[in-house]
C-alpha cells in the first residue's frame, strides 16, 4: 500500500516537474488605426459616451477592424480622462479588453494616451493576454471627430504543451495504480 501510495505520489512529481518549465510565448507589437470618434452628452455636462469605429494594421497579425466604447469625463475644459472596452477583429479571430487614459482638448483637436489591457480573445487568439499603449489624435468639430494613432505593446500566447503534459500524467496515474496493484498480487 505504502509502496503504491509512494509509486502514484513519484510519478505526479515528475509530470509536474516536466510542465513546469513550458513557458508562454509573448510577442511584440505595434501599429496604427483611424476612425471615427463619435460622443455622446449625458445628463451630466463633463460625461460623454464615446464610441469608436475604424480599422488598423498590426505589425504581427496584419490588417483588422476595431470598436471600442466607453465614457470621457472632462475634470476641466482642456483635460478629460477614458475608460470602455474593446474589441479588435482579424481575419484569425478577435482580440478584447479594457482602456483606461487621459487626454487634453485645443480647439478642435484633442491628444490622448491610453493603456490598453487584453483580456481574451478568439480563433487563433483564444487564451491571449497582452497590453498595449495607444496615442492618438483626433480632430473635428461638434461630437464627431476623425482619429489617428499608433500603438506599441505585448501579447502573451499560453503554452499550451504544459497543460497537454499534465493532462496524459494524469491520465497515466490508473495505469501505474493497476500495474502497481498486479505486482503485489503475483508476490
Amino acid at each position: 500500500m505504502i509502496r503504491s501510495l509512494a509509486a502514484t505520489l513519484f510519478a505526479l512529481a515528475v509530470m509536474c516537474s516536466l510542465a513546469v518549465p513550458a513557458q508562454a510565448n509573448s510577442i511584440a507589437i505595434s501599429g496604427t488605426f483611424m476612425g471615427t470618434s463619435t460622443f455622446t452628452a449625458t445628463a451630466d455636462p463633463a460625461v460623454f459616451m464615446a464610441s469608436f469605429s475604424g480599422s488598423g494594421v498590426d505589425s504581427v497579425s496584419g490588417a483588422f477592424t476595431t470598436s471600442n466604447t466607453g465614457t470621457a469625463i472632462f475634470s476641466s475644459s482642456t483635460a478629460f480622462t477614458e475608460s470602455g472596452t474593446f474589441a479588435d477583429i482579424f481575419a484569425g479571430g478577435t482580440l478584447f479588453g479594457t482602456f483606461t487614459g487621459n487626454g487634453t482638448l485645443t480647439g478642435s483637436t484633442s491628444t490622448s494616451t491610453a493603456n490598453v489591457v487584453i483580456t481574451g480573445g478568439t480563433g487563433i487568439f483564444a487564451g491571449d493576454t497582452g497590453q498595449s499603449t495607444n496615442t492618438g489624435t483626433c480632430t473635428g468639430t461638434g461630437l464627431t471627430c476623425s482619429f489617428t494613432g499608433t500603438y506599441t505593446g505585448s501579447i502573451t500566447t499560453p503554452e499550451p504543451s504544459s497543460l497537454a503534459l499534465m493532462l496524459a500524467g494524469i491520465g497515466f496515474l490508473p495505469l501505474i495504480r493497476n500495474r502497481l496493484a498486479r505486482g503485489r498480487q503475483a508476490t
